[in-house]
């Protein structure tokens, strides 16, 4: 997509600042506009109205403001006010996580590749090394590699250590548009059961897994159409009677750490478009009838009938969306070569075969990789960076860019560039990558 043609033009009180969000066509305002009447007004693309000018409080001024909570957010606000940074993170549920949590998507993917010895070695380690190990010493993961955790036990860990940090957090909170100074942000306008308001800042960071921040500020971007899906949790697994005269055995997901207690995935419909909240919604009601109706078979099915449906995701399993077209993008070739980059900011690992060269490699001798700090920038906003599933890769690399540990890994480099921006008043473009690389590795980060 090619960049964005408009900005928003609102004026913040005493600031003088200007951002923006306009049609790209010019509509000349009718009498009864002008007169203070808000009527429809016909477009090419739809129907729209005008909405009036209005004066926005100011919430908060910040070093580093976060959008979205989840795994690369939460990982990334730790990591900028462990530099000192005063930080903001805003998410628009009511926990941290994202996907990883309130998306019941369990497993930790991918703490561990193959070194250049075909030798299984885990490479998931820095902040994200620490929650993990938080979650082992609960008793609330199981399995080394790639362990699946609870998501309870995982959104409490992320807001332990979140409140640590001392990161100042909003809840119930949505990005709504960003407030631009030429190619600079100035702050975020959020909204809230407490209104429309601001935050300004120095550095911003989109962690909302579909690129929100950068498409509204005007980045280039493609988008990725894929497959959606809607996960859910089994109780009463530990009561299945398979010497039940009739049994047959049934899909009830994968163990987790609590007894009796199985995670089911759900690939959904391909090729679906998850910035469409028509789509969104329609797939939305569609899963959680076929969730319901399929475990009412289940329940049926002998030996099965104390199986019951504890829970559905509270977020839709949205797997891909807007990717950056940032400075660098990482390609499926990288991963596969043990690539290695001055900039490196940490390391993925591997958990599914993919085709390579018209071969399949099994997830067992594919390579661990690194993640440059190149493929965090955006090309033309200066103080703006990009962590979680829609930072700039090749849609080759899919399966491995947008999984828990990349998002995790991606947020930690993400956050301490910024704080390190903060602290030495320079752009995120021009941080000294010694330095950052340095207190990466001071903060338990695994560069290779």
């Amino acid at each position: 997509m090619k960049r964005r043609d408009f900005f928003t033009k609102v004026l913040i009180t005493g600031g003088g600042l200007t951002l923006g969000m306009g049609c790209k066509r010019r509509i000349e305002p009718s009498s009864a506009e002008k007169s203070g009447t808000i009527i429809p007004v016909i477009e090419s693309h739809g129907r729209t109205i005008r909405e009036p000018e209005r004066l926005i409080p100011i919430l908060a001024e910040t070093d580093v403001l976060i959008i979205g909570g989840g795994p690369a957010g939460a990982a990334a606000a730790i990591a900028a006010s462990r530099t000192g940074a005063e930080t903001y993170l805003v998410e628009r549920y009511n926990h941290l996580g994202g996907l990883w949590t309130g998306g019941l998507v369990l497993p930790l993917l991918s703490t561990h590749g193959a070194d250049k010895q075909k030798r299984r070695k885990q490479v998931i380690f820095g902040i994200g090394g620490e929650m993990s190990k938080r979650l082992v010493d609960l008793g609330m993961s199981i399995h080394e590699e790639s362990p699946v955790v609870d998501p309870e036990a995982a959104k409490y860990v992320l807001e332990e250590m979140i409140r640590e940090s001392g990161v100042k957090m909003l809840y119930h909170t949505w990005g709504a548009n960003v407030i631009m100074d030429g190619n600079v942000i100035k702050g975020v306008y959020i909204e809230s059961k407490s209104g429309r308001m601001a935050i300004l800042t120095k550095v911003v960071i989109d962690c909302t897994g579909d690129g929100d921040i950068f498409h509204m500020a005007g980045e280039n971007y493609d988008v990725m159409q894929y497959a959606i899906g809607l996960v859910h949790r089994l109780g009463n697994i530990d009561r299945i009677k398979t010497d039940k005269p009739g049994y047959v055995k049934m899909n009830t997901g994968g163990p987790t750490p609590i007894p009796g207690v199985n995670w089911v995935n759900m690939w959904g419909r391909e090729n679906q478009d998850a910035l469409d909240i028509e789509n969104l919604s329609q797939l939305q009601s569609d899963y959680r009838m076929e969730i319901w109706n399929n475990v009412q078979k289940i329940r049926q099915t002998p030996g099965h009938e104390e199986v019951f449906l504890l829970d559905t995701a509270s977020q839709i399993g949205v797997r891909m969306s807007r990717i950056l077209d940032g400075e660098y993008r990482l390609t499926l070739e990288d991963s596969m070569t043990y690539r290695s980059f001055d900039d490196v900011i940490g390391l993925s690992g591997s958990w599914t075969p993919v085709l390579y060269k018209g071969k399949k490699i099994p997830s067992s001798k594919r390579p661990f990789w690194q993640i440059p700090y190149r493929s965090l920038l955006p090309k033309l906003t200066e103080n703006l960076l990009v962590a979680g599933r829609c930072f700039c890769f090749e849609r080759e690399l899919v399966e491995d860019g947008r999984i828990i540990g990349t998002c995790l890994v991606t947020g930690h480099g993400a956050g301490t560039a910024a704080g390190l921006a903060v602290k030495n008043n320079s752009s995120v473009k021009d941080i000294d990558i010694k330095e950052l690389k340095k207190v990466l590795i001071q903060q338990g980060a695994f560069l290779g």
